[in-house]
Formats: structure tokens, sequence, C-alpha cells
């Protein structure tokens, strides 16, 4: 084995795993996207069901429709005056509070007035609120219920956490009314949605404790999954070094772990009451900043896995951007603030991801980057799709109480590289195996495969030659040229296949010297199949023939006759025909020939007359109707009866639309007018001599151009009939 050889070998087995292992991705990828699919709209499903205003069981007394709000300078307990002044309507949803009170510090007083229902009365109670957001504090009957976050000076917020509130029925009438007053510290974007309901006290801490669970805690069995991969990919970096694409997912995975733990922040109180961290600092850490730089890791990660030659201007535009986000975030000293450069943000956030569509397009435009650049697109998808999600539901819908899509998206995310990174570490390490494995055998062993199947291969074609030989053979003694003379008649045929088979079969019915009619068909498509439609349908079509010459029925009904029983005996075949069938009346006292003839989708036949020296087509009469070929399932079809004369000397020639349409070099078609000036220049001669005119005409047209169907031609000349008889007395 030559060392060319074998390098080429080589590279060819390389671009099989490389192609084996892109289908192999991409239909586990599927297979991951399905299961996390489901997962995921399972979660939202039933998150959704716990948080939104649905009806509620019979012990829930809903609280949804009956809030109502004011606004009170002071932020001590209103007075019996200032409570009668909380009264306007308060709709559940987007930033209901926000809209009222705007983006600023302010307080809000909430009110709601019930009776409680027999199976309530005297008992503890709790009242549970999906979402509330700043902090708040609450009071039933004037009594203090409890309160979620904290006012100022020392702000927090339980963010995505439900509200829950004990009332002791010591604090209730179970018997009257009871007013719940809620004062809201409306910081930033402040919201009441969800479902408020009052209850027993083991209801509602079931319920917030579900929903805590849905909108919070689960989010720990990703952060977990992520601090696995980021040590696992740490690992790898050190173990190897030119893969830099592991450390950034390693670092990238560390940021998103921090990001996400602002969602359960709440739920740890080392967080703000033992290190005493205020909450916006915090939320600017964990939240804003970490995001931020989640951005910049991801770019970073995905120039390193698609490999792109490195761009300096690229790389300082980014640091630019990071920096400046950097510096505008932590330049802010409250919460308001934090949310007045949101948009500042989002905007050179944006400059990030046209970075990132940049890498990719680079990537898709270099070949070696090609591959990895698809890659890590698809698994870009989940991101994309749930970012989209959370614009219409949170945008557009105005529900809030659903979880963040995107949080969700991007762990999809997540999950997605380390599958990618995971596929293409086992893929590199399986190529490498296999190539250190007896490659020279395995090449040994191939090339003597290569050399049977040849072998195999070249008798099958054999064999396949000589069958195809012996079709042709007796498709050709089938469809012969009348071997006999018929009285009047001077009679030449062409049959010329595309290949060892036709689609193309003609035949001439008589009885003895006279002849009674013929026909022309051309079978849809080309070889082996066409020529079997061909051998099935010759007999339908001469048992048509001799019955409606029988019954002398119109040749039209015999088309529609052959139509019918092609049909069913053909079954399933999708070839059909297209032809033409005449039958030849007795010869009149002034030896005028009348001839009955129909067209099944055929190229019309051209007849010269001798008295006027011209040639036409033979149409007929365009009033009646005409549509449609043989053999087409579930198609109506109808034909066209047409009569013509012929006399001493006419010549008719009928052909298939091979000579017709036959192209040259130049795409040229052979045409109709070119026959018609053959005739009219050899109509003196026999019919033989017409016919050789023709198809020399045809191959000379065609030269090296490629053939692309079957050509037949018949050319039948008018003679007399009386020299015909008195030839046989001579005889």
């Amino acid at each position: 084995m030559t060392l060319p050889f074998f390098c080429l070998k080589n590279l060819n087995t390389c671009y099989n795993f490389k192609v084996a292992n892109m289908i192999k991705f991409k239909s586990l990828l599927c297979i991951l996207y399905v299961i996390l699919t489901i997962c995921t709209a399972s979660f939202i499903v039933i998150s959704g069901v716990h948080n939104e205003k649905i009806p509620t069981e019979s012990l829930e007394l809903d609280l949804s429709d009956k809030f109502t709000w004011g606004l009170i300078d002071h932020s001590q307990y209103p007075t019996t005056e200032e409570i009668e002044t909380i009264n306007k309507p308060l709709k559940f949803g987007k930033q209901n509070l926000c809209k009222i009170v705007g983006l600023g510090g302010h307080f809000i007083w909430l009110k709601a007035e019930f009776t409680l229902p027999e199976e309530l009365q005297y008992k503890d109670l709790g009242l549970f609120i999906t979402y509330i957001h700043f902090a708040n504090k609450v009071w039933i009957n004037g009594n203090f219920a409890g309160q979620s976050g904290s006012f100022p000076p020392t702000e927090t917020s339980q963010l995505y956490l439900p509200g829950i509130y004990n009332l002791p029925k010591e604090s209730l009438n179970s018997n009257g009314k009871n007013t719940i007053l809620i004062q809201v510290y409306n910081h930033g974007k402040g919201e009441i949605s969800g479902k408020a309901f009052v209850s027993t006290q083991y209801r509602s801490k079931r319920a917030a404790k579900i929903t805590s669970f849905w909108n919070t805690y689960n989010y720990m069995f990703y952060i977990g999954g992520m601090f696995a991969s980021m040590i696992l990919f740490l690992f790898l970096f050190i173990l190897h070094h030119h893969k830099p694409a592991y450390i950034w997912f390693a670092v990238l995975n560390l940021c998103t772990i921090v990001f996400c733990s602002t969602l359960f922040a709440p739920a740890m109180p080392f967080v703000h009451e033992i290190l005493g961290i205020p909450f916006y600092k915090f939320y600017r850490t964990s939240l804003c900043f970490t995001g931020i730089v989640d951005f910049a890791l991801w770019i970073s990660f995905a120039r390193n896995y698609i490999a792109l030659p490195r761009k300096k201007y690229l790389d300082i535009i980014r640091v630019v951007i990071l920096t400046a986000q950097i510096i505008i975030l932590y330049s802010t000293h409250n919460y308001d603030e934090l949310i007045s450069i949101t948009k500042i943000e989002f905007f050179l956030t944006f400059i990030h991801i046209l970075i990132f569509i940049n890498c990719v397009i680079r990537g898709i435009l270099i070949p070696a980057c090609r591959y990895r650049a698809i890659n890590i697109t698809i698994c870009l998808a989940p991101f994309v799709l749930s970012v989209i999600a959370d614009i219409i539901v949170r945008g557009f819908l105005g529900i809030t109480t659903l979880p963040f899509f995107s949080y969700f998206g991007w762990q999809l995310n997540i999950i997605s590289y380390l599958f990618m990174l995971s596929h293409s570490h086992a893929s590199a390490l399986e190529k490498n195996e296999y190539l250190n494995k007896n490659l020279q055998e395995e090449v040994r062993k191939q090339t003597e495969n290569l050399h049977e199947s040849n072998e195999r291969l070249l008798e099958r074609i054999h064999r396949s030659n000589i069958d195809l030989q012996m079709a042709s053979v007796v498709q050709q003694r089938l469809f012969q040229a009348p071997h006999k003379s018929y009285k009047g008649w001077d009679i030449a045929v062409s049959y010329d296949p595309l290949s060892e088979v036709s689609g193309d079969f003609f035949d001439f019915y008589g009885l003895g010297t006279t002849l009674d009619g013929m026909c022309l068909f051309d079978v849809s498509g080309h070889g082996v199949a066409a020529s079997l439609v061909t051998m099935l349908s010759k007999s339908i079509v001469y048992n048509a023939f001799q019955k409606s010459r029988f019954y002398d029925v119109p040749i039209s009904k015999c088309l529609l006759d052959v139509n019918h029983d092609l049909i069913v005996a053909k079954g399933a075949i999708d070839n059909y025909m297209t032809g033409i069938m005449m039958r030849i009346r007795e010869f009149k006292e002034n030896d005028e020939c009348n001839i009955d003839y129909s067209n099944a989708g055929h190229p019309r036949p051209i007849i010269y007359r001798a008295e006027s020296g011209e040639c036409e087509e033979i149409v007929g009469n365009r009033d009646s109707e005409q549509c449609g070929a043989i053999g087409m399932y579930n198609v109506d079809v109808k034909f066209r009866d047409v009569s013509f004369s012929m006399n001493k000397d006419d010549i008719l020639v009928t052909f298939t639309d091979g000579l017709t349409e036959a192209e040259n070099l130049q795409h040229e078609i052979f045409g109709r007018e070119r026959i018609m000036e053959i005739l009219k220049e050899n109509h003196s001669k026999s019919a033989h001599h017409i016919l050789n005119e023709l198809t020399y005409a045809v191959k000379f047209f065609v030269a090296e151009a490629d053939r692309k169907d079957d050509i037949t031609i018949i050319v039948m000349k008018r003679e007399d009939s009386k020299d015909f008889l008195e030839a046989l007395d001579s005889d």
C-alpha cells in the first residue's frame, strides 16, 4: 500500500467519523430537547396552575377581586376615616401598583373586606398571596398579621416567594365583616398578582410551600448540575490545555450559578440578616453583574469552541463594552438607580449579542469551523425561543405569575453546551482509538471487500445486460412492421428505442390483404417499467379494436374501453400512455378511402395532400370536447371522433413525441415544420424512402446531443388499390 493511498484513506476515515458524529449528535440532541421540553412544559403548567387566578377549593375564600387601593401620606396605621378612603378598585396583574404610584419608593395601601363562610368560622386561618412586590405589612381587623420583606432603611424583598400571613381566630369576626389592610412599599416595579385567598392555616401554608418550590427551590437542582459540570470541565482543561473552550465553559457555569442564586436568595437568611448585605447591593452583584458577565463569557466560550481566528478590534470592543457596563452598574447607590439604568445595560448587552452573531456567521463561512458554528447555533435555540416566549407572555399578555422562561432557556442552553462538549470529547476519543487500532489491517480488509463487491457488481451488471438484450429481442419481434402488403397502402415503420427496451408500441390490424386499422401508443417513462406496460397494453388494445370493429362502435369508445381495461389490469402502476387509433374503411369506387380516427393526448398526425401539394395536421372538429390520456386512475377522460379521407398518393405520417421534441446541442427542437418539408420534397418517393429521409434528418439534427425519448415513426402512403390486384394476378 502506497503512502498517498494510506493518507487518503485516513482522511476518508476521519470524514466518515465526522459525518457519523454529526448525525449522531443531532439525533441525540433532538432526544434531549424532547425530554427537556416535556419536563419544562410540565413544570410551567403545574406552576401556572398554582400561581394563576383559577377557581379555588371550597375551603378557600377568594379575595382576588375584593381588593381596593388608596394613598395615605404617612406610614402609620390609618385611622377609621383614612381606611374609608381606600376604596378604589384594584385589578390584579402586571405592575398594577407601579402604574398607580410610579417607579419611585412609595407606600400604597390595599384593602379587602370579607365575611367568613360557615366552614371557616372559629378557626385559625391564613392569608395566601402568590406574588406581592417589593415589601409589605399586613393587618387583620387592626391586628398585625405579618410582613414580607423589610421597609427602609434596611429594605429587603422576598422576590418570587409567596406571601403567607397568620390570621388567628381571636383576630377574626366569625359572624361579621373582616378587613385586611396591606401596606406595600412599592419600590421599583410594584405588583400584586396571581391568587389571594383566605383558608385554613394548613391549606395556606401548603399552597405557599408548593408555590415556593415551583418558583424558587427547584432551581437548586439545576445549580447542582451546573456545579458538577463546572468541576468536570475544569479538570478536563487541566488535562487538555489546548482546549480553552473547557475553561470558558467552566467559568460560564460558575457565573450562572451565582446568577440563579438570586431566585432563592430570600430563602437564605444569612445573606441579609447574618452577613448584613443590603438588598440592592446583593441584587446588583448576584443578578445584574453576573448577567452582564455571563454574556461576555458566553461569547468567549463560543469563539474558542468554534476555533475562530482572533480579531483584536473585536476583543477591544468587547472589553470596552464590558468595562462600561460594570462602571455604570456600580455607579448606582440604591434600587431606584438600579432600575433606571436597565435600558442602557440592555442596549450594551445587545451589542454583545451582535458580536456573537458575527462569530457564528464567520464560523459558517469558514469550512473548517462550519460544523462547530452550526452546532453552537442549534444549542442556542432553547434560549432564543424562551426569550421570545417571555416577551410574548410578560410583555404582550401581561402574565407575571409564571416563572421566567428565560431562566429555563438559559439552563437548557447550558445543558445543550454540556452535551455538545461531552459529545465532541467522546467523539475525539473514539476516533483516536479507532485510528490507532490496526488501521493498516482495516485498510487491507476494506480493499478486499471492495474488490469482491466490484466483482459481484460486474457479474450482476452482466446478467442484467443479458436480460435486457433478451427483453429487447422479444419486444422488437412483437412490434415489427407488417410482413405483408396491404391493398392500396405502402407502409414503412421505424422503431428506435432510447435503451434496450422501449415505451412505444404500434400495431396493424387486417384481414388478408385488407388493412382494417392501426394504432400507435407511447407509455410514460422509459426503460423496463414502460416496456412491461407496453406488453400488457398491446393485447388490451388489440381486443378493444376487434370488439369495436365487430360492433362498429366509434373509435373514441374503443379508446375509453382501453382506458378502463388498462387501469384495471395495471393496478397501482403509475405509468399512463398517450396514443392514436384509426379504423380504415373500404375503398370507394373512386379509390377514396375514409378513416375514422381518435386521439388520446398524442401528437397529431401529419397528412400530405397530393392534390394541393400541402401538409396539414389532423385536428378534426375543435368544438367537440377532448381531454385526458389513457391509464390515469380517477381521472375523467373524453376523446373526440374525427373522420378524414385519403386519395391516391396522399401520405400519412404518425409518430411519437420523441421525434418532434428531439433537441440538438443548442436546445432547439426538431418540430413539425421539418417533417412537412421532408414530405413535400419527397412525396413522389416510396414510403421507405420517405421514412429514411425522416430518420436521417432527425439524427443529423440531434448530432452529438443526448436523446431523451424513444422515437417511433410510421409512414403510410396511398397507392392504387387496383394496381395491387393486377400485381397479384400477374404473380
